[in-house]
């Protein structure tokens, strides 16, 4: 089995729960998970209609050909996308859920290629979900910046307060 690092992301993430409903963005240790360090990035919301890039990692900063902290992640997104995207990022925070999202992108060449991303919520240390760790996969072929995301599935699965709770298969993480 290949490990991916929304795999490896989530593996860590779902070690930090430890019973309890989310883990704390303070619990996320980057030395458990360097090989997903470029591939990772936080989102933070700062009001209802307002979600930023706390921090990103060197894959999405080179797919969007610049630094994005502080900048809205819709704008990664083609128009038609931005909306579900939204969305989407709602649902993780309000309700919670986790969202593992296949993307189709495009590069400055019109080249297309697919990617995935992966969202988790994450409690802010005054336990409230304003948070969203993630990470995305880079095109296999190379791109050209920047690239615009466009959403093509989103798998959506609730996060039980009890991990025995939750079903034995999990995105395709569980064996089979």
């Amino acid at each position: 089995m290949t490990v991916t690092p929304l795999h490896t992301l989530r593996t860590h993430w779902e070690s930090l729960r430890k019973g309890q409903e989310l883990p704390l963005r303070s619990e996320i240790d980057p030395r458990a998970m360097p090989e997903v360090l470029d591939s990772l990035f936080i989102l933070e919301r700062l009001n209802p209609s307002d979600i930023r890039v706390r921090i990103a990692g060197l894959t999405i900063c080179e797919m969007m050909g610049m630094e994005v902290r502080g900048q809205s992640p819709e704008t990664f997104f083609g128009d038609n996308s931005r909306g579900r995207f939204a969305a989407v990022i709602t649902d993780v925070m309000d309700r919670p859920t986790m969202a593992r999202m296949g993307l189709d992108t495009v590069d400055k060449m019109g080249n297309e290629a697919t990617a995935e991303m992966l969202l988790l919520p994450l409690r802010s240390d005054f336990g409230d979900i304003s948070r969203v760790i993630g990470c995305v996969t880079a095109p296999d072929k190379g791109f050209a910046a920047p690239v615009q995301f466009h959403v093509r599935s989103v798998d959506i699965m609730p996060v039980y307060r009890d991990k025995t709770d939750s079903p034995a298969s999990t995105f395709g993480f569980a064996e089979p």
